[in-house]
């Protein structure tokens, strides 16, 4: 998908309230802006790490006043829980699944974001640097951290070595190849809101079987 097709879809579609973009490497930073600038209604976003994303934030807080949920599907850094925190304070709903976040990123979001009910953090691969710059995988929340998330409403985790999730995720070393497993994968969620099942796909099983490649 390109600027065009985005803008095709936003202008014919003012009343949006979910968006699933999984990857926009072809959208431009105007592309998006823009099209967000036209969903005011926008309430819920899965979107792909970006490099910068305190100019997305920014343009959600603006526009979308009733915007509540945010998936995010890749890394999740320092950078991007700074521009959450700053931009969308009374954002509800975060989901992290299968992304690798850095621990120091998952603590700003428990201590500076006070009106989030929902945050899933399962399969993720968490991380800290330690001496050396070395990085150093954590397999498993200490007490103060889950503490923390004691005060959420849901706090899904799973960092589990017998996970098939998980072990994925230390197999694909934190960015997960979603195009080499199973098409439902990346539509799943523990948190409910956020979870796709079936909605919006194109084709059914039994469609998939006759049109599958050997």
């Amino acid at each position: 998908m390109k600027d065009e097709h985005l803008h095709y879809i936003s202008e014919r579609s003012p009343h949006l309230k979910r968006l699933v973009m999984p990857a926009w490497n072809r959208i431009t930073k105007f592309g998006i802006c823009q099209a967000i600038q036209r969903w005011e209604e926008l309430e819920s976003l899965t979107m792909p790490t970006i490099g910068h994303p305190p100019y997305i934030m920014e343009e959600i807080a603006r526009s979308c006043k009733n915007f509540a949920e945010l998936k995010v599907m890749g890394s999740f850094d320092d950078l991007f829980a700074s521009a959450i925190a700053t931009h969308l304070p009374k954002l509800k709903v975060l989901s992290l699944r299968c992304s690798k976040v850095t621990m120091s990123a998952l603590l700003w979001l428990l201590d500076n974001m006070a009106n989030l009910e929902v945050l899933n953090i399962s399969h993720c691969l968490l991380f800290e640097i330690v001496a050396n710059g070395r990085r150093q995988v954590i397999h498993e929340l200490d007490d103060q951290t889950l503490q923390k998330a004691s005060r959420l409403r849901e706090f899904h985790h799973c960092q589990s070595r017998s996970c098939l999730a998980c072990q994925r995720m230390m197999a694909d070393e934190g960015i997960m190849r979603w195009y080499r497993y199973e098409d439902w994968f990346w539509r799943r969620d523990e948190v409910s809101s956020l979870d796709l099942q079936d909605y919006g796909k194109l084709f059914d099983a039994e469609c998939e079987a006759l049109t599958a490649v050997e």
